[in-house]
């Protein structure tokens, strides 16, 4: 009996540390620095209205909550860009830290604060303070922290601008992977050849000045003979120079392992991305611009972003009354509002898919393999040495081995690779402060000046204002390339080719259109088809069918268009990528011999394929069919070209959604040349792939019927916790559901990808503006702030933007 009481006792008590770990909502709290007191009401989903005397108090509070509510998530991201995450959680971790040393992100971070201007940083002082605060009021550290028993470490300034790099790392090529793979294209096959199975555009592109996207034609057999060997390569990019060899350092980088030249997976997982579309003011009832947003990315709990309503006093012509105003989504660990309105402008974002990394070619000394050539002749490597704390463990050295302009990746005192890493992360200037300069804008105009100096990571701009004007920008640092490309490795030694810095606003895509009268849309596609646009690097958009259906979906929409109107879109799961795939393989499947599909299961797949709704919809078992028969083709059509480019990088991956062209093309033409010398015929691969989809299913589902998409679209919204120790999940993680949607279409939606946030908003009726985000407010299990607003994320119900009525109200006093 002693014993159960102890166990109860221990229990008891460890749940009343649980519970005084949660967040403070009512009473009053003294905070130091104050100026005047800050007032705080949370509606029934948690979401707060600050309401501040002026900008530094409005910071301080922000830093409160967000500490209050998501301290963990933000501590795991500045460790995520710094390479800390081994002190925190553990041994297995250091893998990972290790390859985030080498960008030296904190030292980075450290030496940006002082290139701040005052007032930004201000206002990050401000916030940093208001972040241990927040962190200090709490009466105990978060569970988490209880589980790892680890006690969390107060937030310094710089580590604002380390969450701003894993922005960087989450949206961008650090490691220079997408140049291996182009090297290794224009290597092994002849430009022709290159440009017709990685085309730079696409029949699906949708720019938004409707430029034309011209399919290129069919390699003939004197350009590229699939039947006739090639003879090995000779040339590769990842093979790295031992220092006792002397001479060139011909290029090397990375190792990645081979992989898998089988089947592979039967469904591919879906890639980064993000959707924005918008009306200018003539085609809204109020005569605003108005815009939609949602953000692509990896799915978890808490969610990426933290809603906030802020309002501050303050001088000047962006007051509306006596306050300044914003709402929108915040990124806990930053005191800016990333998107949203200020009743002047909104604005979203998308990923630009812009090349903002080059791989440089160094060329060592015969006499010295410590040696490199430059411009201003030879240089020796530099080495610095970073050291990792690794919890229960000594720490571990890193040595970094750094070029004049770049780090060299993998590089060890005893082998230098060839390749040295350009990266814009990398270079002063490309993170600051300058989105709290959005907050005050008034119009377009003052927007886009704004986005052509912004420190972040590049991206499509969409901004609208009250006088209706909407335009498209690219906000964020691009490199300014001069004698080449930038698609391929290549030497910077002779100064004839390099960056000179960030591209000045003269030499950056013009905003579209001048007018702002223009119905506009964006999804990591092609966006623009004007040369500077296109040299910026935008080899790697998205394939276009996605922002092709919003384009369609916005252009039907009748005057006036209102905020329903836009979300309307957000619901699209029409499959009309695929249509033309799933015609192919009905016609297929409706004649396929009985040792792919005996006759049964002939009957049950063709039932199943006319009736797959057209739509990515949970039910629906032949939208699933569809899919994998067209990626199980794809990956057999591009079986030979992928296999040439590995012998020159073995780490290529099997296919991109830019092949689809020159897929769709060869089985319409079926010439004997570029078929994949596997098969006999163009006719045998389809049925081999229809095969291999038909087995598969079979295996994991014996019962066709159940076989939906819906039990492959199961959504996984989990807490990093739980994803670590499993037995949590039932109080950590959100209920598994089907959902639907996926890639190619307005609505995607992976089991744990897909829209971070979505929001429609016009600028000054913000009242009528919507918004979802997956999970709640809060990042602390037990509150009730912890699920609110998931069920209307889910189901795309049009909930609104603007807070509502208060339930909590706290007050923040100064001493």
């Amino acid at each position: 009996m002693g014993i159960l009481v102890l166990a109860l006792m221990t229990a008891g008590a460890f749940w009343l540390i649980l519970r005084a770990s949660l967040p403070k909502l009512d009473g009053r709290l003294a905070i130091p620095g104050l100026h005047a007191k800050v007032e705080v009401a949370r509606d029934r989903l948690g979401v707060p209205t600050i309401v501040a005397s002026n900008r530094l108090d409005a910071a301080r509070a922000m830093g409160f909550l967000h500490a209050q509510e998501r301290f963990f998530q933000m501590d795991l991201l500045r460790r995520q860009s710094a390479g800390e995450l081994a002190e925190l959680i553990g041994p297995g971790l250091v893998s990972h830290d290790q390859a985030l040393r080498i960008h030296r992100l904190r030292h980075a971070a450290h030496t940006t604060l002082d290139r701040l201007p005052s007032h930004h940083r201000a206002v990050l002082t401000a916030y940093t303070a208001g972040v241990n605060a927040g962190l200090a009021a709490l009466g105990a550290r978060p569970p988490e922290y209880l589980l790892l028993r680890q006690s969390p470490q107060p937030w310094r300034e710089e580590d604002s601008l380390l969450v701003g790099f894993t922005m960087y790392l989450t949206l961008q090529d650090a490691g220079g992977r997408d140049e291996r793979d182009r090297y290794a294209v224009l290597k092994e096959l002849p430009a022709p050849a290159a440009n017709f199975f990685f085309p730079s555009a696409t029949q699906w592109d949708a720019p938004i000045d409707d430029s034309p996207s011209p399919l290129p034609p069919v390699p003939g057999p004197d350009i590229l003979d699939f039947r006739i060997p090639r003879a090995a390569a000779t040339h590769e990019i990842h093979r790295p120079r031992d220092l006792a060899a002397r001479g060139r350092g011909i290029a090397a980088g990375a190792q990645f392992p081979q992989l898998d030249q089988g089947h592979g997976s039967l469904e591919p997982d879906l890639k980064a991305g993000s959707n924005s579309w918008g009306v200018p003011g003539d085609d809204s009832p109020t005569g605003s611009a108005m815009i939609a947003n949602d953000m692509h990315l990896a799915l978890g709990l808490p969610n990426i972003w933290y809603r906030v309503h802020l309002k501050w006093r303050g001088e000047g012509t962006a007051t509306i009354g006596e306050f300044h105003e914003w709402i929108g989504a915040t990124l806990p660990g930053v005191p800016a509002l990333i998107v949203g309105s200020n009743r002047h402008i909104a604005w979203g974002f998308t990923n630009a898919t812009i090349d903002t990394s080059d791989l440089v070619e160094l060329e060592f000394d015969p006499a010295d393999p410590q040696r490199y050539r430059t411009p201003d002749g030879w240089k020796s490597v530099e080495w610095t040495t970073e050291q990792i704390q690794v919890r229960g463990e000594p720490p571990r050295d890193q040595p970094i081995a750094q070029t004049i302009w770049g780090p060299i990746p993998n590089a060890t005192t005893n082998s230098l690779p060839g390749l040295a890493l350009r990266w814009i992360a990398h270079m002063p200037g490309a993170i600051d402060m300058r989105l709290l300069d959005l907050e005050t804008a008034t119009s377009v105009d003052e927007a886009l000046a704004i986005a052509a100096t912004c420190g972040t990571p590049v991206q499509n701009f969409l901004v609208g204002d009250r006088s209706g004007r909407l335009a498209w920008s690219l906000i964020g640092p691009l490199p300014d390339r001069r004698g080449f490309s930038g698609e391929s490795p290549v030497s910077w030694a002779d100064g004839t080719r390099g960056w000179v810095g960030f591209r000045i606003p003269e030499r950056r895509p013009t905003p579209y259109p001048l007018d702002g009268s223009q119905r506009l849309w964006t999804a990591n596609n092609r966006i623009v088809g004007s040369e500077a646009y296109l040299s910026t690097g935008a080899w790697n958009t998205d394939l276009g069918a996605r922002a092709r259906q919003i384009r369609d979906d916005l252009r039907a929409l009748s005057k006036p268009v209102r905020e329903s109107d836009l979300m309307s879109i957000h619901r699209d799961d029409r499959a009309l990528f695929l249509q033309r795939w799933h015609d192919r393989v009905l016609r297929l499947a409706g004649r396929a011999p009985e040792s792919i599909l005996p006759q049964d299961q002939r009957k049950a797949w063709v039932q199943s394929l006319q009736d797959w709704g057209g739509r990515a919809s949970t039910g629906s078992v032949g939208y699933r069919l569809v899919r994998s028969f067209r990626y199980q083709v794809v990956r057999r059509m591009m079986e030979p070209v992928i296999l040439r480019c590995r012998r020159t990088h073995p780490g290529m991956g099997e296919i991109s959604d830019r092949n689809e062209d020159a897929v769709w093309q060869l089985l319409e033409q079926q010439p004997v040349h570029l078929l994949n010398p596997r098969f006999r015929s163009y006719d045998d691969l389809e049925l081999d792939a229809l095969k291999e989809v038909a087995e598969s299913l079979r295996a994991s589902s014996p019962i066709l019927e159940k076989a939906t998409w819906g039990s492959r679209n199961q959504l996984r919204l989990q807490h990093p916790i739980s994803l670590a120790v499993p037995p949590l999940s039932r109080w950590l993680d959100m209920e598994s559901r089907p959902l639907p949607g996926d890639d190619h279409m307005p609505r995607v939606q992976g089991p744990d990808f897909g829209a971070s946030e979505r929001l429609v908003v016009s600028p000054g009726h913000e009242e009528n503006g919507l918004f979802q985000m997956p999970g709640g407010q809060s990042g602390h299990f037990l509150s009730a702030y912890y699920r609110a607003g998931h069920d209307d994320w889910c189901e795309v119900n049009p909930s609104p933007l603007m807070p509502g009525a208060a339930q909590h109200h706290l007050t923040l006093t100064p001493p």
